[in-house]
């Protein structure tokens, strides 16, 4: 192996993952995927070659051995999507693994730092382990207890726990709580597939007696109370387990869920997802999940049928709880009833401290919102719908402090409603505890604007309390993936949050709920709306390219591509002369939930069009040659129908801030007349809406980035300042924390008597949150060089912004855009990760006007003119920091 004697030490390769995790516990594919970021303090720093080594024993992989796998030196600047390629991987074993590059100038870099990943259980065979429930004259309790005492004769080396509970679990070991998931596993359709989860138990572990002890909930699996409960309902909670221990002689000993359990029911008497749970503290089994309890009066667990669905690992980040939030107040509108108010609408629970006597039972329940009278209103999370309230109730045993949380429920809320208490409760006795899927924060976003970080501020609570295992429209009322908000908010999501392994998730669910070429507008479950339009099915063909354009997943795509095919053949079907009629279309504009100001044809057929030129591309790169050229011709057609069928020429419009939205933003116009059709834009929102939007969740997603891209900027910075309705500061002025379903437009429901409000976090009117990063920053991957291997850095600049400021750490590393306006000059200061190069777009007539650290930018090494375009001095970069002037 070739070494080279100058080692350039520059260059670093950090943040090592495995199938976009870092130290994963648990994979399940075969060849699973390698990534590296590089960090320089350098500039126009490049990779153009690595080697990889991989191997078994960390002692070995110190010394430069890989055994496992030696890739040797690899002429690439490839950096992640890396697919191992050694000798067969085995089930549970751990394999250590780094890797050096070389730079630019052939130099080695240094060894990074050792990380690794384990396998999970590969084969059906490899479990040893039935599923078990409760015997069947119990079947019908709830929250279910299960514990099996374990010796273990002689010293852990190493202890791992597979397990899968359904529909919700929690895993004890000698009396505690085994890791920090909560509401696992992540919904799925278990007819389809089950997630496990593999834990490292070895700090559980002790020499001798030994308890491992289960709690089921109902979860998704078992939940029976809400929309159609004869469909919606799996079966019973059951569970598999199988504990593998390796003792120091390097022997194993394995535990299994058989019948040899024992059961009891446990505290919990009641629990749904929806409608809250309710635990009884006088039933609490004290230590029975500890050695030494008695179980004799427990009975035996039961073998039951597996569900239908394969056992796979659980491949996304689990969901947690994240933080905790102290209540800002708390009022007392009626004797009795105590209203705590936590600031902020969140998905989540409440944690209660009480000092009651025996039986005492308190209440609490959970809304968005307040009536006049200060009374939580509970109409926003969707009664008239579900027919149920968000609920929990926790019965006292007494004897002193008592401080409890819930276990397999959550809630959307704001203010928690607490009865039954006998004193007068304190601020503290309600804490919020924040629960979501823990994705870590990918980007960050500011300006000089208060009400744009206000509004960017509202949109992240709004995505992470939607963010569950699922992308649920609501955190309250339905709590379901509907496809057509997926696709609304990918790129918001994916800017701000590492969204990798989430959306490679959520694609499979969508497969799962394809029957036939269509899938479902709900993934995943039972509740699939029965029905699969195109504007909602799109999310199948959108969320794939979106996972290839900015994490250069290629694999994704492969894997679902014949499923994709056979979506967009049946797009195909169904349209009339290239015009597709079917469709959900621009969701919930000002005034209504159904489109408005846009027909159903004219969305449709835009994301038809747009489907046709993704799958156009992604076909190109997996080599598919002929789909590629069939898609482009029917995108080509499909855009002489549009534009022969909606636009209007003499007024330069095709009818609606959506409509010219979308086609400014996908080119669905002739070039000629874009200028024209961008001024109608602008003329629309400013005169006949007086500053205000008329679009709905398709036509927002597309709106100011439009307006911007044209020289629009102050009509769409009025817009997001505006205060009157409909706009987002009305919703602020009206209390809200989150993004809305609609614009506070209400109805009287007469079969309850009351009125009827919608939910009040819902991130589908919240897609528009990535121009932040694409228009205000200027931050966008480059199709051609996807995972932003190449860069482009366009920002909007806007007259009435003094500056702009994001980062977004890619799977390339971080980038940076910060603009500002200093004594009459547009300072930009950009970072470029090594191995990647930027376009940048300077809003400059000439290059002489700009300059680097005080130097004419031609000057500047690293730095090549391309030529103007369109008032823009066009650049490319190489990786490093800069400093520009412009002025």
């Amino acid at each position: 192996m070739e070494q080279l004697a100058v080692r350039f030490a520059d260059l670093v390769a950090m943040d090592l993952k495995c199938d976009y995790a870092v130290n994963p516990i648990g994979i399940d594919t075969i060849r699973p995927r390698l990534s590296w970021a590089l960090e320089s303090g350098g500039r126009g720093r490049k990779q153009t070659a690595y080697r990889i080594l991989v191997s078994e024993r960390l002692e070995l992989l110190n010394r430069d051995q890989g055994e496992v796998w030696d890739s040797g030196k690899v002429i690439s600047g490839r950096q992640n999507q890396i697919e191992y390629a050694g000798t067969m991987l085995q089930s549970r074993l751990c394999y250590y693994w780094k890797v050096c590059v070389w730079d630019q100038d052939g130099n080695l870099s240094e060894w990074s730092k050792a990380v690794y990943w384990e396998m999970g259980l590969l084969k059906a065979e490899d479990w040893q382990s039935s599923w078990v429930g409760c015997p069947e004259s119990e079947q019908e309790k709830t929250g279910p207890l299960f514990r099996r005492d374990w010796t273990i004769e002689g010293e852990v080396l190493k202890a791992r726990a597979y397990i899968c509970g359904l529909g919700y679990y929690e895993l004890y070991l000698n009396g505690v709580k085994v890791g920090d998931h909560v509401l696992d596993p992540a919904q799925t359709d278990y007819d389809q597939r089950c997630f496990y989860v593999v834990y490292n138990i070895a700090e559980h572990m002790n020499k001798g007696q030994n308890t491992v002890g289960v709690m089921l909930g109902n979860g998704w699996y078992h939940q029976n109370k809400v929309w159609n409960t004869s469909v919606m309902d799996y079966g019973k909670p059951k569970f598999v387990a199988q504990l593998v221990v390796t003792l120091s002689d390097g022997t194993e000993q394995i535990l299994t869920s058989d019948e040899q359990w024992k059961t009891a029911p446990g505290p919990i008497v009641a629990d749904n997802i929806y409608a809250g749970e309710t635990y009884d503290a006088r039933l609490e089994l004290d230590g029975w999940a500890n050695p030494g309890f008695d179980d004799n009066n427990w009975g035996q667990a039961r073998r039951v049928s597996p569900p239908g669905g394969k056992l796979v690992i659980q491949m996304m980040p689990p969901i947690r709880k994240v933080k905790t939030i102290r209540p800002v107040r708390m009022t007392n509108p009626q004797p009795g009833v105590y209203v705590y108010d936590m600031g902020q609408n969140f998905a989540g629970w409440a944690r209660l401290k009480a000092s009651e006597t025996e039986g005492t039972a308190i209440r609490l329940r959970f809304a968005e919102t307040v009536d006049a009278d200060g009374m939580v209103d509970t109409a926003s999370t969707g009664v008239f719908a579900t027919g149920v309230e968000q609920i929990d109730t926790y019965i006292c045993k007494g004897g002193g402090l008592e401080i409890w949380q819930p276990r397999f429920t959550y809630h959307g809320y704001r203010y928690v409603e607490m009865t039954g208490v006998a004193g007068n409760p304190e601020l503290d006795d309600l804490t919020g505890v924040v629960v979501h899927t823990d994705v870590e924060p990918a980007g960050s976003f500011e300006c000089s604007d208060a009400m744009i970080n206000k509004i960017q501020h509202a949109v992240l609570w709004t995505q992470l309390s939607n963010l569950h295992g699922v992308p649920t429209d609501c955190p309250a009322r339905e709590r379901c993936g509907w496809l057509g908000d997926t696709h609304v908010i990918a790129e918001m999501s994916i800017y701000n949050f590492d969204m990798a392994q989430f959306w490679s998730k959520y694609i499979h669910d969508i497969e799962t709920s394809r029957r036939g070429s269509m899938p479902f507008d709900i993934a995943p479950g039972k509740r699939l709306c029965l029905r699969g339009v195109p504007d909602w099915s799109t999310a199948f063909i959108q969320l794939p390219w979106y996972l290839y354009l900015y994490y250069g997943d290629e694999q994704i795509v492969r894997e679902h591509y014949s499923g994709m095919k056979l979506v967009l053949e049946q797009f195909h079907s169904q349209a009339k002369q290239w015009i597709l009629y079917e469709g959900r279309g621009d969701w919930c504009p000002p005034g209504s939930i159904v489109p408005i100001e846009t027909p159903v044809e004219i969305t449709s057929t835009a994301l038809f069009y747009l489907d046709c030129t993704i799958m156009s591309q992604m076909a190109k790169m997996i080599g598919h040659a002929e789909d590629s050229e069939k898609y482009g011709k029917w995108a080509n057609r499909i855009k002489e129908a549009f534009i022969a069928a909606f636009y209007v020429r003499e007024n330069y419009t095709f009818g609606s801030q959506t409509a010219d939205s979308i086609a400014l933003y996908l080119g669905l116009l002739p070039e000629s007349d874009a200028k024209e059709v961008a001024a109608s834009l602008a003329d629309d929102v400013r005169v006949k809406h007086k500053s205000h939007l008329s679009t709905g969740i398709i036509g927002s997603r597309h709106l100011y980035g439009s307006l911007s891209q044209y020289g629009y900027g102050d009509v769409a910075y009025a817009l997001l300042n505006q205060t009157t309705y409909p706009s987002i500061g009305h919703l602020f002025s009206k209390g809200a924390t989150t993004i809305w379903e609609n614009w506070e437009e209400t109805k009287f429901n007469a079969k309850l008597n009351r009125v009827e409000h919608r939910s009040m976090s819902h991130p589908m009117q919240a897609g528009f949150g990535a121009w932040f990063y694409q228009g205000l920053a200027g931050i966008s991957p480059d199709p051609e060089q996807p995972g932003f291997k190449r860069i482009v850095l366009r920002p909007q600049i806007i007259e009435s912004l003094h500056y702009s400021k994001a980062e977004y750490r890619s799977i390339h590393g971080r980038i940076a855009s910060h603009w500002k306006r200093h004594e009459g000059t547009l300072c930009w200061d950009i970072t470029i990760p090594p191995n990647t190069t930027a376009i940048a777009y300077f809003p400059a007539q000439s290059a002489d006007c700009i300059s680097e650290s005080a130097t004419p930018i031609g000057d500047i090494e690293h730095v090549r003119l391309l030529g103007v375009e369109n008032g823009n001095v066009v650049c490319e970069i190489s990786s490093g920091a800069y400093h520009f002037e412009i002025g």
